[in-house]
């Protein structure tokens, strides 16, 4: 059956051109991904509306444009506001419009770390102890050091807090954005610092600060809705830096996640100081570690509500025999959707296992 696709999304180079950060434009869509969509839609027999942003997705309401559509399909990542994933979903929910992806429900559950740990802490699956340093302006008329005391000494965490390295992010950012070199700290004066620092250039979200999990890490592709989700590919992040050959007495301090400045760099190509970053693909019958990633992401996936596609990103809470796989980042935009995105290429290879030969 052929369909009329209004395709929603922000472009890059629009809000490039506006005036917006290269950080605040982070997680838009390149040209690239928006025409590949459009021509993969195309070459499968459908009609393709590009609305582009909400703001054009609210005058085709307003117009009356959507009657003509059948489905959506968005992208769209919002601009403004703690819950700006969500406000495409629960626009076409309003409007009674079909759409693939989540609802506004789970987008908005899976887009704030510390909502999403909560309810994955209530599903009893791992995720690293947490506490929320919050960025309240009321909250100023406090130091630093007592908010993020305080912070960690009302977490029901409190003693895993105790324990170092702990790690900083913003609460509702994705694509590494708030991840530099000193968000993994080592003492309290380091956390004070780092917590500034993201409070300063997000300051109206909180800050999210979790056991460090020195292990692996994988991101995990996911197709299909409820009991029909399926793992369809998972890769393995690794790290690799001037540490790696230097003397041990020698070494400069290990960056061993993806920070925004190494993920703007291309896989293999060395990014800050020396550093670059690879995607392998795991061998699936033998690595253990990585079955139990997977299932670990499948039981995420199914237990906050996602739908249709999806990318989990775990971690390993430690190297060496024990380690436990902890949901890192749950997210419901359509990696799936980008041309050159990791589990794109998870896909490709599981519809070549799948297809029947000719």
């Amino acid at each position: 059956m052929k369909y009329t696709i209004a395709l929603v999304y922000e472009r890059k180079s629009e809000y490039l051109t506006r005036g917006f950060s290269k950080d605040e434009c982070a997680e838009l869509e390149d040209n690239e991904t928006i025409d590949a969509l459009t021509s993969t839609l195309h070459s499968l027999g459908h009609t393709v509306v590009q609305v582009g942003h909400i703001k054009n997705l609210v005058a085709c309401l307003a117009k009356g444009s959507h009657e003509a559509w059948d489905l959506v399909f968005s992208t769209s990542e919002g601009i403004h506001g703690l819950a700006r994933e969500a406000q495409v979903p629960a626009l076409l929910e309003a409007y009674e419009i079909p759409f693939v992806g989540p609802d506004a429900a789970s987008t908005m559950l899976c887009h704030d770390k510390s909502k999403a740990k909560l309810s994955l802490e209530h599903f009893a699956i791992p995720t690293a102890p947490w506490c929320l340093v919050s960025s309240d302006r009321d909250s100023r008329a406090s130091s630093m050091p007592d908010r993020v005391a305080s912070a960690k000494d009302s977490s029901r965490h409190a003693h895993a807090l105790r324990i170092y390295p702990l790690f900083a992010k913003p609460v509702a950012e994705g694509s590494s954005k708030g991840i530099y070199p000193c968000s993994k700290v080592e003492c309290q004066s380091e956390l004070e610092q780092t917590v500034s620092l993201l409070c300063a250039q997000y300051p109206d979200q909180d800050i999210l600060v979790e056991s460090y999990l020195a292990g692996r890490e994988f991101t995990v592709g996911i197709l299909g809705t409820a009991s029909r989700a399926r793992v369809i590919g998972a890769f393995e992040i690794r790290i690799h830096g001037p540490w790696e050959k230097a003397e041990a007495a020698q070494r400069t301090k290990e960056v061993e996640f993806l920070t925004s400045d190494l993920k703007d760099t291309w896989e293999g190509v060395d990014g800050v100081d020396g550093v670059s970053y690879e995607e392998c693909m795991p061998d699936m019958e033998s690595d253990s570690e990585a079955q139990e990633a997977c299932e670990r992401a499948l039981q995420a996936y199914t237990a906050l509500g996602c739908r249709d596609f999806g990318r989990i990103d775990v971690r390993l809470d430690t190297k060496g025999s024990g380690a436990v796989p902890h949901i890192i980042e749950v997210r419901r935009i359509g990696a799936v959707c980008r041309p050159n995105d990791d589990c794109t290429d998870a896909w490709r290879l599981d519809q070549s296992k799948t297809r029947p030969s000719s």
